[in-house]
């Protein structure tokens, strides 16, 4: 791959070479793969460009085994694992796989210096801060309210409104879908972009968006230019527990996850999943939005007191992000597949299309637990053992699907930022 810029740069690479700055202090060894926070330690120190492995050459050089691993990396990393999986059983297979799974991931070419480092970065504090009140019961949120006030502010752009009216209309034909959406060229492009990507893997080039509708399909993508809409509308996200780019990728990886595990469980409609997955979260996105400070005190009390995100949104807010993205895909008029499988992502077994849900919930456990990406939880949310069992695959197709997600996620994150 050679040298990139800084701006080039996605978390995930790995070093062909020692990384220094320019007064020669080695900021990290050849091998490490960054993280964003590297990323943005990088820019803090002024580095410009930095060499990076090949994509082949990276991955060949990753563990597939416990066994490959130093042993002291293997402890450090078992330790970060068990911290992160604490909310779930650890004798459930599937959390023990994704348990050793997050444990490869993040052993990648560390020396036992590294892993040392890495386990005394990211502390868990098991203890509950005492002196922060309790939010007053006049200060719960009003998931209405929110999405009103969401509604009345956001900046969708028009593109999105149009298509979404399209959609209402049973006379709108594939010609005219591509016609709408052929109207906003950069939509366009980033479109073209991604289905030109391995997350399709078709043989010949599409170059044109009719001929992506003939061969996607209007309504997949018709959901895909939705998604791409609303990512547009967020920026000046506070980022004191993420940036957008780690939460992007996060739902990215979730969505490509949700795809592979629809795929595998022998559900139609891929792209509906990727989408499904790429929008779960909108509503911890709407909340930071429009109430910064009452979302990084659920963000601050989730990581310090090690619980459930949603849990603590619950007991602080009186309602979650899952019911506000819910309620604001409805008030955006998205389709009712999205609109359901948002809102219940936390509790799959409690919504009308249980399967599907299972599909979203599971996505973004795997997500979490392999660790791509940021979406502001310190810990792998609760694995719903009931929805796994719905969707009736063995535990053994996790590895390929997580390692398939990754790359793929990569792919549509160039695709849609460049």
């Amino acid at each position: 791959m050679g040298k990139l810029t800084i701006d080039e740069l996605q978390p995930g690479m790995v070093l062909a070479d020692d990384l220094n700055t320019a007064e020669g202090r080695t900021l990290l060894p050849r091998g490490a793969m960054l993280t964003e926070a590297h990323i943005r330690t990088c820019r803090v120190w002024g580095i410009g460009e930095i060499l990076v492995q090949d994509e082949e050459v990276a991955a060949a050089s990753f563990p597939t085994s416990l066994d490959e691993l130093d042993p002291e990396v293997l402890d450090a990393c078992k330790i970060m694992a068990a911290q992160r999986f604490v909310l779930n059983p650890l004798k459930h297979a599937v959390v023990k796989e994704m348990a050793k799974l997050y444990v490869l991931h993040q052993a990648r070419c560390l020396d036992p210096e590294q892993a040392r480092w890495m386990l005394t970065a990211s502390p868990h504090d098991d203890t509950v801060d005492f002196f922060t009140p309790d939010q007053e019961a006049s200060k719960r949120i009003n998931a209405n309210n929110v999405v009103k006030q969401e509604f009345e502010l956001a900046s969708l752009p028009d593109i999105f409104y149009q298509i979404t009216k399209s959609l209402d209309d049973p006379r709108s034909s594939a010609a005219y879908m591509a016609e709408v959406i052929s109207k906003d060229v950069a939509l366009s492009a980033k479109l073209l972009k991604v289905v030109n990507t391995p997350f399709y893997g078709f043989p010949s080039k599409i170059d044109t968006l009719s001929r992506a509708v003939t061969i996607v399909g209007s309504n997949q993508l018709t959901n895909l230019a939705l998604g791409i809409s609303v990512i547009q509308a967020f920026t000046d996200i506070p980022e004191e527990y993420f940036t957008l780019k780690e939460f992007w990728l996060h739902s990215i990886t979730c969505g490509t996850v949700a795809r592979l595990l629809a795929s595998s469980a022998g559900l139609q409609g891929d792209e509906k999943f990727f989408v499904a997955g790429l929008l779960h979260d909108i509503g911890r996105l709407i909340m930071l939005k429009n109430h910064p400070k009452e979302s990084t005190e659920v963000l601050r009390q989730a990581k310090v007191g090690r619980r459930a995100l949603n849990e603590v949104e619950r007991s602080l807010w009186g309602c979650t992000h899952a019911e506000i993205g819910g309620k604001m895909l409805k008030e955006w008029k998205m389709p009712i597949f999205l609109q359901t499988l948002t809102q219940h992502h936390h509790s799959p077994m409690a919504s009308p299309m249980t399967k599907e849900a299972a599909v979203v919930h599971l996505a973004d456990f795997i997500t979490h637990g392999v660790g791509i990406g940021a979406s502001g939880a310190s810990l792998v949310p609760l694995l719903s053992e009931e929805a796994w069992d719905a969707l009736g695959l063995e535990v053994n197709v996790l590895p390929a699907i997580c390692n398939k997600a990754e790359q793929q996620a990569k792919d549509v994150m160039q695709a849609f930022f460049g």
